[in-house]
């Protein structure tokens, strides 16, 4: 892709937070990559890129790609030069995203073109200034001495394989213990199945009249734009199945229509309350990406099992009495209750931190009648790598 000119400096992925809300170039490697998309009339629409990408600096950063035309030229192995894209910084997370100045370029295709050019080879053949020479040089030696991914992934195969013919004795045709995202996304039968993966990304996928960065809940609960968020991601529904059953807008991942029966409840009848609406949660590894689907139960979980209901009736005292408490005392707040509002954005908050958060144990209900991201995967549990057993 052609570009305009450089309206920023070529800095390390370790400067990015000094420069927050300009235009900077980034030569990096691209770890892997994650399009958000949601269902439409017309079939699935990406609308959104994510890519972890790393340098000799940093080893993980996280981009934001807008253009649907870059998307197709990413992969995991590419090192690209990134030109004008914008520092933008949520809170203590800072990140880049494209804007309609960004460009592409790739400098080096894959892992196994380092191999086999070698690096003196590399650097000669990118028509790219001095300053952008070293910059490749230094990120190739990197990419050689502490990323060799093909041989992790031989290593990952080979560990697979020796363990293969003891796990088919006990398996379990409802449950399969998956080593990557990678074995997730190869499954050809409908089962449950356990993988540890990294939250990247909580997308809200909205029908009708609804702005497409409001349906990114993580770059929103670092700003100020989380102050519609009760709206958005609670709803009135049933409580056992986690359909929505009355409200504004509705998600894609449920059907258009109100489902007239509850299949989890013993005699059909929905029960009705204030539910969190179905979202879906896209969680990664080094291997791979999946969109997994939660709905309100598996919601409550994720959020230390506070209910919507606990959620939005705080929100509302909040709302509705803020000038009020304002002149309270500590103690006269306290005796209200736990502020389960200000509570459940905490945790929303540690949970959407990218890079920060250690990989979490899913489990997840796999039907394959389903598409990807409309419920192929559904989170039944997680659980912390410490722990043995599942929350609940």
């Amino acid at each position: 892709m052609a570009t305009i000119g450089w309206y920023g400096p070529l800095i390390d992925l370790s400067q990015a937070s000094s420069h927050s809300g300009h235009f900077v170039q980034l030569l990096v490697l691209v770890h892997n990559t994650l399009p958000v998309q949601y269902k439409t009339s017309g079939g699935g629409k990406v609308i959104r890129t994510d890519i972890q990408v790393g340098d000799d600096t940093r080893r993980y950063f996280p981009v934001s790609i807008w253009q649907k035309q870059m998307e197709s030229m990413l992969k995991p192995g590419n090192i690209i030069l990134l030109q004008n894209v914008k520092v933008t910084q949520y809170g203590d997370v800072v990140e880049a995203r494209t804007v309609q100045q960004s460009s592409i370029q790739c400098l080096v295709d894959s892992y196994e073109e380092i191999h086999s050019k070698g690096e003196n080879n590399l650097i000669k053949v990118n028509h790219i200034g001095i300053a952008t020479k070293e910059k490749l040089k230094k990120v190739v030696a990197w990419v050689v001495r502490v990323e060799p991914i093909p041989n992790k992934h031989l290593l990952h195969n080979y560990k697979r394989n020796q363990n293969l013919t003891n796990w088919k004795l006990h398996e379990e045709t409802q449950h399969k213990d998956c080593l990557s995202l990678s074995d997730v996304s190869k499954l050809n039968d409908s089962c449950n199945a356990s993988f540890f993966a990294s939250i990247g990304e909580m997308f809200l996928p909205i029908m009708g009249e609804f702005e497409e960065e409001r349906m990114f809940i993580r770059s929103r609960i670092f700003s100020s734009a989380y102050k519609n968020l009760t709206e958005d991601l609670i709803c009135t529904g049933c409580q056992l199945c986690g359909a929505p059953l009355n409200s504004e807008f509705g998600s894609r991942i449920e059907q258009e229509t109100v489902p007239l029966y509850c299949q989890k409840s013993s005699n059909r009848l929905h029960v009705v309350s204030l539910i969190y609406r179905p979202f879906l949660l896209y969680v990664w590894d080094e291997s791979a990406y999946v969109p997994i689907v939660v709905k309100n139960k598996a919601a409550e979980i994720l959020v230390g099992n506070i209910k919507a209901e606990s959620v939005h009736s705080t929100y509302q005292t909040q709302k509705q009495g803020c000038g009020q408490r304002a002149n309270k005392s500590m103690e006269e707040h306290c005796e209200q209750g736990l502020d389960f509002y200000s509570l459940w954005l905490i945790l929303l908050r540690s949970l959407l931190q990218p890079g920060k958060n250690s990989p979490l144990k899913f489990k997840v209900r796999v039907d394959m009648t389903k598409k990807w991201e409309n419920g192929r995967f559904e989170m039944l549990s997680f659980s912390l790598p410490l722990f043995s057993h599942d929350s609940h």
